[in-house]
């Protein structure tokens, strides 16, 4: 009982107002970057420095292992199960290299993240809109092939119950289109440190876990299912 009023004192007057005006900071910062230097790497610099100040003040320390299936010199696409809000911050301390994200629409109405996140690239899926979702697949495709990776989580959203949910398809026809390598990537640990719905910060090491990549060469929309399949096994065997 002491612990969690200490644990809730400490989200409520010390991470969330932290949370809050970091990001704040970091949008502002990397909305006025983007509009005077528009490909400067400053902007994946602002989103590093945010993302390990998102850790820090949530007293989150992170483990990854599986470092040597990054690609440095390669675009690929990197498929991670979704358990927290920490995720986003703890897969972009734990790649290193650039990335832009393939998110739920509703992300982008948020004020200052929304706002900065269209700035630098990501892009929104309405998965309810499959049409909408189509178009917005083809601009992440395209932006593939002009060597952008990105992350998506397959599941569409953060897993309740911290079990891995069925897989969407439609995000691999952005690796099939492009013709990129997908890796799959094992989060544990988030869903403890902040569980969906609640506002309890616990904190705690969070792991991500990064496999070896999966090939797309050669595949056509037909194999689509086949390789969420493949791909959803493979995260399954990394958790």
């Amino acid at each position: 009982m002491l612990l969690n009023a200490i644990r809730w004192l400490r989200s409520i007057f010390i991470s969330i107002p932290l949370i809050v005006l970091g990001t704040i900071a970091a949008a502002t910062l990397g909305i006025a970057a983007s509009l005077v230097m528009p490909k400067s790497p400053a902007l994946d610099s602002i989103k590093k420095t945010w993302a390990r100040w998102i850790l820090a003040v949530a007293f989150v320390s992170i483990r990854v292992r599986g470092r040597e299936n990054i690609a440095s010199d390669r675009t690929v696409l990197y498929c991670s199960n979704h358990l927290s809000y920490l995720d986003p911050p703890a897969l972009i301390v734990a790649l290193g290299n650039p990335v832009r994200f393939l998110a739920k629409v509703s992300l982008f109405r948020v004020p200052f993240l929304g706002w900065a996140m269209r700035r630098e690239g990501d892009i929104p899926i309405e998965k309810d809109h499959p049409r909408a979702a189509a178009r917005s697949l083809e601009r992440a495709a395209q932006a593939a092939r002009r060597g952008t990776s990105f992350v998506v989580f397959p599941e569409g959203g953060r897993s309740l119950d911290g079990k891995l949910q069925p897989f969407l398809s439609g995000a691999f026809r952005l690796a099939i289109e492009a013709q990129v390598p997908v890796v799959p990537i094992g989060i544990r640990g988030s869903r403890e440190a902040l569980r969906p719905g609640s506002l309890l910060i616990r904190g705690g090491a969070v792991s991500v876990v990064i496999g070896e990549p999966v090939a797309t060469d050669g595949l056509t929309a037909r194999d689509q299912e086949a390789l969420s399949r493949r791909v959803e096994q493979a995260i399954q065997a990394l958790l």
